[in-house]
C-alpha cells in the first residue's frame, strides 16, 4: 500500500534487558535518573544503528547521556533481523568499558 508524502514509517526496535543490565536498572534509587535511562532506551529502540565500538568492543553499541553532571552510558547487542536490541549494561562512564570487556570474557 503506497504510502503518502505526510505518512512516516518508522520501525522500532524491541529492547530486552540482560540479567546484568536488569539487575544495575534495579539497585538505582534515583527516580530522575531512572528516567533518564528509560529515555535513553527508547531512543535507541527508534534509532538503534548510533555509535558502534571497535577493537575489543566490536559488535557492541553504544548511547550516552548526562545527568546532573555525570556521563552515563548504555550498552548493547543489536539484532538487526529480529529487531531487537539486547542491552548488556548501563551505568556512569567512569570504568564503564572496563567492566564490559570483563562481563563480555
Amino acid at each position: 500500500m503506497p504510502c503518502s508524502a505526510n505518512c512516516l514509517v518508522r520501525m522500532m526496535y524491541k529492547a530486552v534487558l540482560l540479567p546484568r543490565a536488569e539487575k544495575q536498572l534495579r539497585k538505582l534509587k534515583d527516580r530522575g535518573l531512572i528516567q533518564e535511562f528509560r529515555e535513553c532506551l527508547r531512543e535507541i529502540c527508534e534509532q538503534p544503528s548510533r555509535k558502534s565500538k571497535v577493537g575489543d568492543l566490536q559488535g557492541v553499541w553504544a548511547h550516552g547521556f548526562s545527568y546532573r553532571g555525570v556521563s552515563y552510558r548504555v550498552a548493547y547487542f543489536l539484532d538487526r533481523e529480529k529487531q531487537t536490541v539486547y542491552v548488556i549494561g548501563l551505568g556512569s562512564h567512569e570504568g564503564f568499558w572496563e567492566e564490559i570487556k570483563r562481563y563480555l570474557k
